[in-house]
């Protein structure tokens, strides 16, 4: 797909004509639109183009793309109505108290902008919701006022709930993209002014229509040596070719150090290329047709930086090597410096874990091969799940992993067996999961929606104690916890201090894009939940990762999986500033000491007490009971209990003494 002459757009008029359909709302029912097809082939374009069409109309665009947001129901509500601030010119999220809106709030905003706007909801990358699929269907969307039209984009179709019940199959128009034809392939080159008929049917075999690497093909100066050559995949033979013709090394620098980003500004780029980046050379980079703005800077397509990244890996292994170590170091110090600074620094995690572990863990699970998506087992998937099951324990088979140690360079393998295969699932009880809590089991699906992995990860709070303290594989690590370190771990249900990993389940682990998933998923967990615990299968393959990955073996062992072999629970603790230490050993691990040798050692952070926090620990410390807070505030005793949980977490404390303790040295320094 390519835009022509401003809005001219070659082979999508039945896609536009459908969303002007949508628009007109001729069926109320009809209040949300899915638009879905593989990568590169111009979803986020049309998309683009949805919006200003419904510009046109006078209507609000809220547009959002998931990888801009952290995956939490209050992320998302905040992001929707900040964006509905800037079309409205004004401050819509007054609060009555110093806390963040809640997601109640926030979505009586959306509904009483709604009577003064026609509002058009926008999400975009959506098959990396994950979890946050489950609320957005069940919560927010069903509580949105129904005139808001909702478009939802992404590679694949909606799959699960949205698609066995009846009631969202009425309210949903599916928009599926294709390849362009034949004729949108001969009518976009003419377009471009290339008129000959053999280099039109050699661009049409090389792309089959798919528009990103169609519009590569079609801008490069050399098409007729590249009509001679015989490549299976183009793209990559485009892009190789594309460095090549790009006249200012400065600019093709800046496209290698981004396709080694997981997105890029003027400052990171300057930062990894060791050299100033002006203005105009941004400039020019920016305006490149496979480089898009994003919430938080810009990024290269994924397909292109795909294809930009392995060419320049396998041309020059060393130099990409030198330019992922500085990626890694300049998002390294990014999140120590957020720490104690930001409630949530899940956006600078998250960029950290782009290039996070040794090169074993890389092979293992490398994010490029990661294609498929998780989604909430509930109801509705709920006999998905038990199929799935059952068919592991039919088709359960011996794997050998084959990798190769970067120390010695010699090749090897680890080796699970049949009756290994099946440790995952042993004390896996579906119905039993599924009443700790929504989001507990997760089933991970391919495109093609076959269900291929299943996570169970508990949540550690009040109304899970007991469980992890008497259910197999987790009563031998809890019960050895002392009674005050349990007591830690009873705080309510919304707030859980941690996570315990029951299982971590793939159907074959020979699929590197399975194992690519459910690593992004563990490791993602590790660095962004707390208290992690958990106790793998007795296994070389699981007892390594978790070593590589930093996790602390306990001393305590259990015979649950077979009654023969001693297994040990492993655990994580990123709370608060424990992350910085984390990562600092993470990063010695990686033969990084030499960049973070002058760095100084942990220091309390910063606690960013809100003002009513403030107001409470100032009457904490003059010894007052919660009743006698809630009285002075006028303020609830729920609500100040729910207060001190936020502020003994932000503390790293467990009761009111040491809260008061830690408040008095604090207040000397920056509480």
């Amino acid at each position: 797909m390519a835009e022509i002459n401003g809005r001219l757009i070659v082979g999508r008029q039945r896609e536009l004509q459908m969303f002007n359909t949508f628009l007109q709302r001729t069926h109320p029912e009809k209040r949300l639109l899915n638009l879905y097809g593989t990568g590169g082939i111009g979803k986020s374009f049309l998309l683009d183009e949805f919006r200003q069409l419904a510009a046109e109309r006078n209507m609000h665009v809220i547009s959002l793309d998931s990888r801009d947001i952290v995956h939490t129901p209050s992320s998302l509500c905040q992001h929707v109505v900040q964006l509905l601030e800037r079309l409205d010119g004004k401050h819509v999220s007054v609060s009555t108290s110093d806390q963040p809106l809640s997601t109640i709030e926030s979505i009586g905003i959306l509904n009483r902008a709604a009577t003064e706007h026609r509002l058009l909801l926008a999400i975009d990358t959506y098959e990396e919701m994950g979890e946050l699929d489950h609320w957005l269907r069940e919560q927010l969307i069903k509580e949105l006022d129904p005139s808001i039209s909702i478009v939802i984009s992404g590679r694949y179709a909606l799959q699960g709930a949205w698609k066995l019940s009846s009631t969202w199959r009425q309210c949903t128009v599916q928009m599926p993209l294709s390849d362009l034809s034949f004729s949108d392939v001969k009518t976009y080159l003419h377009n471009l002014s290339i008129l000959d008929e053999h280099t039109i049917y050699w661009i049409w075999n090389q792309t089959k229509g798919h528009p990103l690497t169609l519009s590569l093909t079609a801008q490069t100066s050399s098409l007729r040596e590249l009509i001679h050559l015989q490549e299976v995949e183009v793209l990559p033979l485009i892009t190789k070719q594309w460095l090549k013709e790009v006249s200012q090394p400065a600019l093709r620098r800046m496209v290698e150090a981004a396709s080694v980003l997981k997105h890029f500004n003027q400052e990171t780029l300057a930062h990894v290329l060791e050299e100033p980046v002006t203005a105009e050379q941004f400039q020019l980079l920016t305006e490149l047709s496979f480089v898009r703005r994003v919430k938080r800077g810009w990024l290269l397509h994924d397909l292109v930086r795909t294809a930009f990244s392995q060419e320049l890996s396998a041309r020059s292994p060393e130099y990409y090597a030198t330019l992922r170590r500085k990626c890694m170091m300049y998002y390294y110090h990014r999140t120590i410096r957020s720490i104690g600074k930001n409630d949530d620094i899940s956006p600078e995690v998250s960029d950290f874990f782009h290039y996070f572990g040794d090169e074993l863990i890389l092979q293992f699970f490398n994010q490029d091969t990661a294609s498929n998506y998780f989604e909430v087992m509930d109801e509705a998937n709920f006999a998905d799940a038990e199929r799935y099951i059952q068919r592991r324990y039919e088709e359960a088979q011996e794997y050998r992993i084959p990798y190769v140690d970067s120390a010695t360079n010699q090749a090897g393998e680890f080796v699970i067996t049949r009756e290994q295969n099946l440790f995952n699932l042993k004390h896996v009880h579906l119905r039993e999961l599924a009443g700790l809590g929504a989001g507990t089991v997760r089933l991970l699906r391919k495109p093609q929606g076959e269900v291929v992995g299943l996570t169970a990860v508990i949540p550690i709070n009040g109304s899970t104690i007991d469980y992890l303290l008497n259910k197999p594989l987790s009563s031998a690590y809890f019960r050895s916890l002392p009674q005050e370190q349990l007591d830690e771990f009873v705080l309510p249900s919304e707030t859980p201090v941690g996570y315990y990993i029951q299982t971590i389940d793939v159907s074959n682990y020979n699929d590197m894009s399975l194992l690519a998933d459910t690593g992004h998923f563990f490791i993602t967990l590790l660095l962004t939940g707390g208290f992690v615990a958990g106790s793998p299968p007795p296994i070389p393959f699981s007892t390594e990762i978790h070593h590589r990955l930093g996790c602390e073996m306990s001393p305590v062992v259990h015979y649950d999986y077979d009654q023969v072999t001693p297994t040990h629970t492993f655990t994580t603790d990123t709370r608060g500033h424990k992350l910085q230490a984390y990562l600092r050993k993470m990063m010695l691990k990686l033969g990084m000491s030499e960049f973070i040798e002058n760095e100084p050692d942990a220091e309390p952070p910063f606690v960013p007490l809100t003002d009513i926090q403030r107001k409470i620990s100032d009457l904490l410390m003059q010894g007052m009971t919660n009743a006698e807070i809630a009285k002075q505030l006028f303020l609830s005793e729920i609500t100040i209990k729910k207060h001190l949980t936020a502020i003994f977490q932000k503390l790293e404390v467990r009761n009111r003494t040491q809260a008061v303790q830690k408040l008095i040295l604090s207040r000397k320094g920056a509480v």
